[in-house]
Order: C-alpha cells, then structure tokens, then sequence
C-alpha cells in the first residue's frame, strides 16, 4: 500500500553544500541532467554524507514563495545488492508515520504535535475509550552503519555532528525519550511509544541505538525500564517517487 506519492521526481547531482551562493547549509547548487544548475532546499542538511558532492539525489520542484528551485527528496546509494534510494526529508518521514500509527492501535483518536509542557511537544496523543493517553513521539533513522550485506546491515540513531564527545547529538532526542520516560508513569497513561521511521529498505539488521552518544542510550535504556515501548518502520522508496511500508524491523535492545 503506497503511503506517500511525491509530484514528479528529477534526478540532479549535488555541486556544493553549502551552495557557493547561499551560504546556508540547508542550501545545496546542483545540476540536473540536462546541464541546467539550481538551488536545492536540503531540509535533513547534509545527511551525514547522502548529500554531498557528487552524489545523486532526487528532487522535487518548490513552492513558488521558495528561496530555491527545488527541493531534496531522496538519496540514491549503491551496494553489491544493487540500487536503493533513501528518504532525505524529515518532514516526509513524519508524515508517513501518522498512516502507520494504527500498528499502535485503531481505535484512539489522535492528535499530533501537543503541547506537553512549557518545553516540550510530542508528535501524536492518543486518546483511548477509557479516556487513557497514548503517547508517541517519532524519529527518522536515515543513515546506517557501513556494511555491504542488507541482512546485517543496521539503521542507527542518532548519527551527526556534535561540538563535543561529552555532549548528545540531539538534545531535543534526549529531551524527547525523558518525557515518555516520566508520561509512561502517569496513572492515566495507556502506553507510551518510541517510534523510528527507517526511511530505506537496505537496512534488513534492524535499527540500534549510536554506543557513541552514552547520553542518548542511557535516556532510551531508562525510557525502556520505565515501560515506554519501542516500534521500528521500514520503508520503500523509489525514484519514481512512491512511498510503501517494507515490514517492521527489530530495535537492537541497548
């Protein structure tokens, strides 16, 4: 079953990012098969490598209020299996995880993007019959670990720059597995989930924290002990622009 269908796709090579015009690294100068170059939005920024120069992606036309012609929807990478194309726009993952939230369940109302607290916003709250909240927040999980067999191969997260080794990748990420870690305790709480949208179909492994960021994985680990559950989606992406749901992949226990 397609969840997402982009508008046309057209494949480009990435020049430069940051564009050697704008200097913003969520702007990229590419150049599209017939020769012609442009500005490209990349909302995932450089993606730890997936757009850089050199690389293939594939990308969709901007609004007409864009400061760019084009906007960064995939990410074209080749192994001894073959071809396979990866999602490279957050909001994209996002958006497809609000049609997969009946594997949590099918019977609440949800909500997306409420208000927790002065600091925080989870994606989705659900509302049970028996007025209990289901609470789900997601994260997208693009970049795996380097390795040429699908069947090993594992999705991770969080992966990025970060200033200091002392430091976690993603604050908010960490911020974000403390809150279901004190929601899933709350007396009207049904359940509270962790959900990781593996927007890729190589990564067969599974999805596993990053050992790197101790932070983050004493957060999941103690996120996990509290009760908050953990799903993980893979999907399908083609160069033609649909989206489908691959199967659920098996989280690495910390």
């Amino acid at each position: 079953m397609s969840l997402h269908t982009f508008v046309p796709l057209i494949k480009a090579n990435v020049l430069h990012r940051p564009s050697k015009t704008i200097k913003s690294p969520y702007v990229a100068d590419i150049v599209l098969e017939d020769g012609t170059t442009a500005l490209c939005h990349t909302p995932g920024l450089g993606c730890s490598g997936l757009v850089a120069t050199d690389r293939t992606i594939y990308v969709s036309k901007a609004g007409p209020t864009c400061k760019t012609a084009y906007t960064a929807q995939l990410s074209e990478s080749v192994d001894a299996e073959g071809t396979y194309y990866i999602g490279i726009h957050p909001m994209v993952s996002q958006h497809i995880a609000s049609k997969l939230l009946h594997h949590i369940s099918t019977t609440v109302e949800w909500k997306s993007e409420v208000k927790i607290n002065d600091h925080t916003r989870l994606d989705f709250v659900g509302t049970a019959s028996t007025g209990k909240k289901i609470y789900v927040e997601v994260k997208n999980a693009m970049i795996s670990h380097s390795t040429n067999v699908r069947a090993m191969r594992r999705a991770i997260f969080p992966e990025g720059y970060r200033k200091s080794k002392t430091e976690p990748i993603s604050p908010r990420a960490v911020k974000h597995a403390e809150t279901l870690t004190e929601l899933v305790k709350l007396p009207d709480t049904e359940s509270a989930y962790l959900v990781f949208i593996v927007p890729r179909n190589d990564c067969s492994g599974g999805l596993e924290i990053n050992p790197l960021d101790t932070i983050y994985c004493k957060a999941v680990s103690e996120a996990l002990k509290a009760g908050v559950r953990i799903k993980v989606f893979g999907l399908h992406f083609s160069k033609e622009g649909v989206v489908t749901f691959e199967k659920e992949l098996p989280f690495i226990t910390i």
